[in-house]
């Protein structure tokens, strides 16, 4: 996969997002959909198909819809709706501290929540428990950067998805790969900045590779169970 080379290494979070997000605003609206929907098919092809052959049953994903420049999961959304698998959305919650997971069957279950981001609307998608099991997290970012058999997300700041993995983690063992959801443009060569708290990724994406971290390597190569 070509990274990027030419953007410089910055020590701070707000200059990089401030950066990246000139680089995927660049993309038109049609090159943002051709390439979203070339990272879904290899999600369906390579982890989704395969996932279903191995459990024998239909998955559960936990997913989100476009906010401006976004790559979009929704052509996977509607091909795992076909293939009846139960999809949740994240929802930041009313008191603003981590996110809840609704149930949403249909693009209109959506209604634009907190900064105009759309969120599943309450009124129309029920509250997930929070025990049940996810099998698969979709995760936005503004950038991303592979290293020692790591993959580092710069995100946007809120540190929401950090906490969902975090709520994740206490509430279930259950396996769930966390993949990064992104086009080949937003992967640095550059280290990006990383904190302690930020949640490992078990793999990223793109629209042209997907990537496995060493965790997600294991996690991906485990005999699974239903």
């Amino acid at each position: 996969m070509p990274l990027m080379e030419n953007i410089h290494q910055y020590s701070n979070k707000p200059e990089w997002r401030k950066r990246m997000a000139v680089v995927r605003d660049g993309l038109s609206v049609a090159e943002r959909a051709k390439r979203s929907v070339q990272i879904c098919e290899l999600l369906e092809t390579v982890v989704f198909s395969e996932m279903r052959r191995k459990l024998a049953r239909p998955l559960s994903l936990c997913a989100y819809a476009p906010f401006r420049s976004e790559a979009s999961p929704v052509p996977l959304m509607e091909t795992c709706w076909s293939m009846g698998d139960s999809i949740y959305a994240p929802r930041i919650r009313t008191a603003g501290e981590g996110m809840e997971l609704r149930r949403v069957t249909g693009m209109s279950d959506w209604a634009p929540g907190r900064w105009g981001v759309p969120e599943p609307d309450p009124q129309r998608a029920e509250l997930m428990e929070e025990a049940n099991p996810i099998d698969v997290v979709l995760v936005p970012g503004m950038a991303y950067s592979l290293s020692g058999g790591k993959i580092a997300r710069l995100g946007y700041g809120g540190g929401y998805y950090d906490r969902l993995y975090s709520e994740r983690s206490r509430v279930t063992d259950k396996r769930t790969l966390w993949i990064g959801f992104a086009y080949a443009l937003q992967v640095v060569a550059e280290p990006l900045p990383i904190e302690p708290h930020d949640l490992p990724l078990d793999g990223l994406a793109t629209d042209e590779d997907l990537i496995w971290s060493d965790r997600g390597e294991r996690s991906w190569n485990e005999p699974e169970t239903g």
